[in-house]
């Protein structure tokens, strides 16, 4: 009965393992890879930002009396 129970358990983990586990880890991969290169765009979004204001005020300084 003990020798059934261990068979049991030892196969329970690994056709676990093999349906859940790659697909578990492709999963984990896959969103750090898309969050990695969101970051990035992130970062890339905030210097034009930062340009185009930049370019804004100056534009807007030179001609004041306009709204």
């Amino acid at each position: 009965m003990l020798l059934w129970a261990i068979f049991v358990i030892i196969g329970a983990i690994y056709f676990g393992n093999m349906l859940f586990g790659q697909y578990s880890l492709d999963t984990m991969l896959s969103l750090e890879a898309t969050k990695e290169n969101l970051n990035k765009k992130i970062l890339l979004l905030k210097e034009q930002n930062a340009k185009a204001q930049k370019e804004y005020f100056e534009l807007k300084g030179l001609y004041p009396n306009e709204n």
